[in-house]
């Protein structure tokens, strides 16, 4: 998928892992909605490089050859037996976000991966109500509110 100079591709960690380090420590600063760590980040990535059903599941969009984002999923099973795939938050630096439509083409891109990969017709996703840029770019992607709401409690 092209737009402008932008093109989606699969994660490759031998060439994208140092400028996704980058956006990941930018994006836990400005945007995200979760803390983490990027040692902790980086292990997921490797359990994900290495699983069958992960690999292909990252993407990144690149900007003349640059990392400027990245996305993926998570497949689960809830306690009643159905399978869910939840698409998480994509990574971008804040002065990229929304401005090149790198959020859409990754999140377009994982939709039909899932659609084509997975045979699953529903996925989902985590914004907060005050998110009215990614509230936005679900408008635009016809991404509807659930009726379930996630909750938390530290315990």
């Amino acid at each position: 998928m092209v737009n402008n100079l932008i093109i989606i591709d699969r994660y490759d960690p031998r060439s994208d892992k140092e400028a996704l380090k980058e956006i990941f420590e930018d994006f836990i600063e400005n945007k995200s909605y979760f803390f983490s760590h990027f040692q902790k980040f980086e292990e997921e990535l490797n359990k994900r490089t290495l699983s069958l059903q992960y690999r292909n599941s990252m993407v990144v969009a690149k900007d003349d050859g640059k990392v400027v984002g990245f996305g993926t999923y998570t497949l689960f099973r809830d306690y009643l037996g159905n399978d869910r795939v939840l698409i998480h938050q994509v990574l971008t630096k804040k002065e990229d976000s929304f401005k090149k439509s790198i959020e859409e083409m990754i999140i377009r891109e994982i939709q039909l991966y899932i659609k084509r990969t997975l045979k699953m017709d529903k996925v989902h996703f985590i914004c907060p109500d005050e998110d009215g840029a990614l509230r936005s770019l679900f408008l635009k992607l016809s991404v509807k509110k659930s009726k379930n709401i996630w909750y938390e409690h530290e315990i």
